[in-house]
């Protein structure tokens, strides 16, 4: 198949048209390194037009990974949410994953042991993990690996965050409420409330 014509196009992209009306989007590298020009004679079109897709989104998933660390999953949906054909997007996050920048085990255990530390409960850092693409095994390893004491982080977090607000009219039931929708059990919430509620008027006396 021969081309007719070259164009270029926005983003050092060049509109290559072909003798049957077909036009290939490729990068303009992809050009120059095959030395295409009207009429020279492409054997597989096709070929050429993943070569420069895989090149463009090789290039995008590192600019993606230089703004924010993300897993396999979330990687390959920015990438087709950019226009790349599946196999490119697949083909680019594997070879991330070969020069190790992505890593989901790795990216697991940081993100877990940080929420962990902000007092997030094992159910919301479950969810939040899930949420970035993490599979579900590799977050219930982790969860089942930890061995901190959820009574204690509840305890925390209360004298941390929530002290003040027991304080308001209804602050008492608004505070069990919220920290039950952070994934504490009922029975860690009720105990540690009633512990701090306890020292407070201990304190007092």
């Amino acid at each position: 198949m021969k081309i007719v014509s070259l164009k270029d196009r926005r983003k050092s992209l060049t509109a290559v048209t072909l003798e049957d009306g077909r036009e290939l989007l490729l990068d303009s590298e992809t050009v120059v390194i095959n030395n295409l020009a009207p009429g020279v004679h492409l054997d597989d079109p096709d070929a050429l037009v993943y070569e420069s897709d895989l090149k463009r989104a090789k290039s995008r998933a590192l600019w993606y990974l230089s703004r924010s660390d993300l897993s396999e999953k979330k990687l390959k949906e920015k990438l087709t949410q950019g226009g790349f054909k599946p196999k490119a997007c697949e083909a680019a996050v594997l070879r991330m994953k070969e020069l190790g920048l992505i890593n989901d085990e790795r990216l697991a255990e940081r993100l877990y042991e940080y929420l962990s530390s902000t007092g997030a409960s094992k159910k919301e850092i479950i969810y939040k993990l899930q949420n970035k693409g993490i599979p579900y095994q590799t977050v219930k390893y982790l969860a089942e690996e930890d061995t901190s004491d959820e009574s204690e982080k509840v305890k925390n977090l209360i004298e941390t965050k929530y002290a003040s607000k027991l304080k308001d009219e209804g602050g008492v039931q608004k505070v069990f409420a919220a920290l039950l929708r952070k994934g504490y059990s009922y029975s860690d919430v009720r105990s540690a409330l009633n512990a701090y509620l306890d020292e407070q008027i201990e304190e007092e006396f």
